[in-house]
């Protein structure tokens, strides 16, 4: 240990002198002008393009195996959907915003401008390693920030990519990566930001805010938590469970806001099992050889997944794999996709977050009994429901803290522009994606501007009229 601590020190200092060196250029030039946010963000899309293939080719290698489509879908094509939502709205949300002064006050005028933070640090996720790292990249360099990204260290060949385009779209002093490192993974929380974001588990969230807190840096936490399925009574089950296990599947579960468990109508566990089957079989029709399946990258993941599967067996349950679980091994491989029915409080899949192909069915015997089964747990980053009543879906997910609902569909409201994406409670801090972002990451500066003598009427000496005006000031709202 003792020989790393020179290599480990050096890593820390290379990064406080990139911080500093960012920090100097803010105070000396202040934030990005429109003209060099919009040239960063049309770079950036180009580069996604041309790239493409480079890009999905890493991350193949990054996974053991992952489809080029699935990584255009779920990665790339968010990512240039996002540049081209916010560059055609850019110059709008940049503009100073009107606001009305209390009339006692006019003629005297207010407005609301945008103001960059300074600073801003990114925390990426190997799970999703350019869309997690790129998203809020995208909202900072929006808002006018230099940004500081530390990538993660189990996406190294798609990370070694983003440091080539990076180090093609801007100078460090805006735009930088550091390389990750356990110093560097360490470190990092602790420097002085202006502000901070963080993709991962609620377990290591708390370590980072605490980390930020000694700076009293501000933080967006995108955290992940147990995002439940809820089917409804009169659903159509066929349908449900093939979105569901869409949803599940993808990444093969490595996705923050996947489908955790379901819970489903007690009289329909048995078809909604052979539903799900039925999807699965469908979906991947080649099991472990399925070229469309991900795989799990590391021994350590599907050691713990086996692990959650034994443990849910030996208290009752029971399972279905589409393919035989794996043995031990080093490196990438596939992890069945996994049924475990019923599943009950109690069971290691109902108390963490499974983060993998593993679904946990619980039976529910009245649709309340299923929503304050959630309510009564962390609210999650993401809140499924399946209803063919429209109305009863919007009510009751209405009554459920969560960081964002989707009905009838799972992952899909992550892939809009226009949505906010961020958790609540212990899924996260704050929000970002478009609008959402570039305010997230903004000051928000309050201005006002005085007009002739409009405020004598609050200095002294102060006559009987002056507690009049305060009433009428009040009265008027």
């Amino acid at each position: 240990m003792p020989t790393n601590a020179p290599d480990a020190s050096a890593e820390i200092a290379t990064m406080e002198a990139l911080l500093e060196r960012q920090s100097a250029d803010w105070r000396a030039h202040g934030g990005l002008d429109y003209a060099h946010r919009r040239d960063l963000l049309r770079g950036l899309d180009d580069q996604l393009t041309r790239r493409q293939d480079e890009l999905t080719a890493a991350m193949s290698r990054d996974f053991g195996h992952r489809h080029p489509r699935e990584s255009e879908i779920y990665e790339l094509y968010p990512l240039r959907a996002e540049l081209r939502y916010v560059l055609r709205r850019l110059k709008g949300w940049m503009r100073p915003r009107h606001a009305a002064m209390r009339w006692p006050f006019l003629p005297s005028t207010g407005w609301v401008a945008p103001r960059p933070l300074g600073v801003v640090g990114v925390i990426g996720a190997w799970n999703y390693p350019l869309l997690l790292t790129l998203l809020p990249v995208i909202s900072a360099i929006a808002a006018g920030n230099r940004v500081i990204v530390k990538p993660p260290r189990l996406a190294p060949h798609s990370m070694a990519l983003l440091a080539e385009i990076v180090a093609t779209l801007a100078a460090p002093e805006i735009l930088s990566l550091v390389q990750p490192s356990p110093a560097v993974d360490a470190a990092f929380p602790g420097l002085p930001f202006n502000h901070l974001i963080f993709s991962g588990s609620t377990r290591a969230g708390r370590s980072v805010a605490r980390m930020a807190a000694r700076n009293l840096t501000p933080v967006t936490l995108s955290l992940s938590g147990k995002s439940p399925a809820i089917v409804a009574p009169g659903c159509d089950l066929a349908k449900a469970a093939r979105a569901i296990m869409a949803g599940k599947l993808v990444n093969a579960g490595q996705t923050c806001i996947a489908p955790d468990y379901c819970l489903v109508p007690k009289g329909d566990l048995a078809a909604f099992v052979a539903a799900a089957q039925a999807a699965v079989a469908e979906l991947y029709p080649h099991g472990a050889q399925d070229p469309g399946y991900t795989h799990v990258p590391e021994a350590s993941l599907r050691t713990r997944l086996t692990a959650l599967v034994e443990d849910a067996m030996a208290k009752g349950a029971q399972g279905w794999h589409s393919f035989p679980l794996p043995t031990p091994h080093t490196g990438a491989a596939p992890f069945p996709p996994t049924l475990l029915w019923p599943a009950q409080p109690g069971m290691t899949c109902m108390d963490e977050e499974v983060f993998g192909p593993v679904l946990p069915i619980l039976p529910y015997e009245h649709l309340t009994e299923a929503v304050n089964f959630v309510c009564n747990h962390p609210a999650p980053l993401a809140l499924y429901w399946f209803d063919a009543d429209l109305l009863r879906a919007r009510r009751e997910t209405a009554r459920i803290p969560a960081g964002s609902v989707g009905i009838n569909a799972a992952l899909f409201q992550a892939a809009q522009p226009a949505l906010p994406f961020g958790g609540v409670g212990e899924s996260g801090i704050g929000q970002y994606r478009g609008r959402y972002g570039f305010e997230r990451l903004s000051h928000m500066q309050g201005a006002y501007r005085q007009a002739s003598r409009a405020t004598r009427w609050v200095q002294p000496p102060y006559g009987t009229w002056t507690r009049w005006l305060m009433a009428q000031l009040l009265r008027r709202g």
